[in-house]
Formats: structure tokens, sequence, C-alpha cells
């Protein structure tokens, strides 16, 4: 993977807050020509700078009104890659992360009412290698990746 330069970098803000910007818009925006906008976006790719694009979709038009997160910690001698092939399995997991601390994973959960919420937490305590669980309402969103 190259280094990125300034113009790189101004690049990639524009296209994390705006993906379907033009090649004009955005070569007007870091005052380069369209054509080496074009270059510098398709070398990114290459390099798997830029790893793909994508819409946001309001999980609400899912049905997915309930967020959560949901802490687990699993049992001594768990089969770790075994647990993260079934959370992949499940749509209601939006993000899941193996993490540091008292837990050994933290997910972010989109679910359908607090009875897909239910749902979920009941299929994680029935799996053998979960410990425990310990789940959190979202309440508001204060600031998410597109605000960058």
């Amino acid at each position: 993977m190259g280094a990125i330069d300034q113009f790189d970098a101004r690049i990639l803000r524009l296209l994390e807050t705006e993906g379907r910007i033009s090649w004009a818009d955005l070569s007007n925006e870091v005052h380069l020509s369209p054509t080496a906008v074009a270059d510098r976006v398709r070398r990114m790719e290459r390099e798997g700078i830029i790893r793909g694009y994508r819409a946001e979709v309001d999980p609400a038009a899912y049905g997915r009104t309930t967020r959560a997160v949901i802490e687990v910690g699993l049992i001594a001698g768990a089969h770790a890659e075994e647990f993260e092939h079934r959370l992949r399995t499940r749509d209601e997991i939006a993000f899941a992360a193996y993490v540091t601390g008292s837990s050994d994973y933290s997910l972010q959960c989109e679910c359908n009412g607090s009875e897909g919420l239910d749902g979920l937490v009941r299929w994680l305590r029935a799996d053998p290698a979960v410990a425990r669980t310990e789940t959190r309402f979202i309440l508001r969103v204060v600031r998410d990746g597109a605000d960058r």
C-alpha cells in the first residue's frame, strides 16, 4: 500500500461522506483535473486503500427499530473462530468486534423491536461458547462514522 499525500487524503475524506460525487465535483473540491482525480482514485482502489462503495440504509427500512450493544463473554477454551462464524449468520448484528477488557466481543445490533432483541439475546445465551452477555439499548446516536 502506497503512502497518501494531501490530495489523496482530501479525496478520501470527500468520498467517505459523498461516495457518489462526480469526478468533476471531486476535482473542483481538491483543485486537480478530473483525469488526475480519477487516476488517484483508481490507484487507491487497486492498492486497497479504498475497499469499496456502499449505500448506507436506515435500519428502520427493514423494520429494525431497536438498536443495542451486546457485550459477550466466552467460556474458557471456547473456539472463537466457530463462534465468530455463527455471528456472521445473523443479519441483526451490524458490527461485531473482538475486544479487550471484561468482555470478549462487542456487538452492535439492529433488531425488529424488543421481541427481536430478546430473540437474539436468547440465541446468544444458548450458544455453547457463551458464558455471559450484557445488553444495553442505544437511546440516541451522538456520532457515527459518517460524521467525520
